[in-house]
């Protein structure tokens, strides 16, 4: 057993947010949300608390042993304090970077006070999450010198590995702690239900499919048997927010899920298993009247885009994919999509072909747009196709400014490649939306 000298425990007070006041001032993120104790690399990196408690309210209580939640990276705590609060359970964070351990621990009471919560049994650890004897040790005798006698077991482990910035090319043994050793060595003290043990990991959402199995064979060979799903989390801003793993008692019937949020609340959700789907070319100009949708990404990403075709489009409609990677892939369809909030959840933009054009938008070619369009009864379009990122915002805002006085529907245009012989071109599309 890890001695427990190598451990410390905070306990959340008055005390410890006047010493985390000196590290970092409590800002709220938004209007209405909880003000949090954190450095500008913290406040970067963190996960939005809108995010926090939607995923700590997918998550039944009663499906839970008896127990606290552990977070053995928890940062800034604010997931931990999400999940604690949600799921009326305490709460456990170890943190090595002492620092950041007293922010935490600061969130965690300022948090208990603003709930009107006595959560004598919160601690934060100051310490090696992947040491759980030292760990554990070190909170139950805390919680003894404090006057209470329990030695509660843990309910549901939750885990953020820190990663290097260029996340998009890390390896799995760059994270840390790292998850292999971690899950050893927190199993004999998590509690075990029909299903298994509660554990979310929280990963990179630029993890490849190589690296996922990684990680999917490092849970079953320390759980094995037990079940798994994989969340993919969507803000709606053309690629991937949150990449998941829900293992145990916390998993779905199914092993995929994909999840689109607003704001605040989760707009759409679908689950089921992973399908392929044909891209196919297209060698003649989309005809005029049919729809095309630019889709959420992380949609394609989660293998379940087949899944939800089966509630998107009326029976007997025709269909294709013509992009189904980067950040707008795209689907023409023959009907319009079902309005349904699970459906139209992962859609970006949905509207009827109406004009074809040879040549990008330029500054230019700004009033000759706005004359093209605005015969189509269109009075807003929004450019969603590739420019570049340096000049995209003048050209919109011109192409706004020439459309203002047209009282019209409002579009968007696209760029589609085209395929000719053994060359191709890009065509871009005007779509006027319902």
């Amino acid at each position: 057993m890890s001695e427990a000298s190598k451990h410390t425990a905070l306990i959340p007070s008055e005390k410890i947010i006047a010493e985390a006041q000196k590290r970092a001032e409590a800002k709220s993120a938004r209007k209405g949300e909880p003000a949090f104790h954190m450095s500008d690399d913290m406040r970067r990196l963190s996960t939005p608390w809108p995010v926090c408690l939607a995923r700590a309210s997918q998550i039944d209580a009663a499906d839970l042993p008896a127990g606290v939640i552990l977070d053995a990276a928890a940062g800034s705590g604010a997931q931990l304090m999400a999940l604690a609060s949600v799921l009326s359970r305490p709460a456990l964070g170890i943190e090595l970077d002492g620092n950041v351990a007293v922010m935490c621990a600061a969130n965690m009471h300022q948090i208990a006070l603003e709930e009107k919560d006595s959560r004598t049994l919160d601690r934060v650890i100051i310490g090696d999450g992947s040491d759980a004897d030292g760990a554990i040790t070190t909170y139950w005798n805390n919680l003894r010198e404090a006057g209470t006698r329990a030695h509660p077991p843990i309910a549901m482990l939750h885990l953020d590995p820190a990663r290097p910035r260029d996340a998009q090319n890390h390896h799995l043994d760059e994270m840390q702690p790292p998850i292999g050793p971690l899950l050893s060595s927190w199993k004999e003290f998590l509690q075990t239900g029909p299903r298994g043990p509660a554990i979310l990991l929280d990963l990179s959402p630029r993890l490849g499919d190589d690296q996922q199995s990684m990680i999917d064979a490092i849970a079953a060979m320390t759980f094995p048997g037990v079940s798994k799903t994989w969340e993919w989390l969507s803000q709606g801003g053309g690629r991937i927010d949150r990449l998941s793993l829900w293992i145990g008692a916390i998993s779905s019937e199914q092993t995929h899920r994909c999840i689109r949020m607003g704001r605040k609340n989760i707009l759409a959700i679908i689950e089921g298993t992973p399908q392929s789907s044909n891209q196919v070319k297209l060698t003649s100009p989309p005809p005029y009247g049919a729809y095309i949708s630019i889709i959420d990404p992380a949609l394609l990403q989660s293998g379940l885009q087949e899944n939800w075709i089966t509630t998107a489009i009326p029976k007997d409609t025709g269909y294709s994919w013509i992009r189904t990677e980067g950040r707008r892939p795209l689907l023409i369809h023959t009907e319009a999509l079902i309005d349904d909030p699970n459906v139209m959840g992962f859609v970006v933009a949905s509207g009827k072909v109406s004009q074809h054009r040879l040549a990008p938008p330029e500054l230019h070619s700004i009033d000759q747009i706005a004359s093209g369009v605005a015969r189509h009864d269109i009075g807003k379009v929004t450019l969603r196709c590739n420019l570049d990122p340096k000049i995209q915002p003048t050209i919109q805002r011109r192409l706004d400014k020439a459309l203002k006085e047209i009282d019209g529907e409002k579009a968007f245009m696209i760029d589609i490649m085209m395929s000719r012989g053994v060359g191709s071109h890009t065509l871009y599309v005007v779509c006027k939306e319902d």
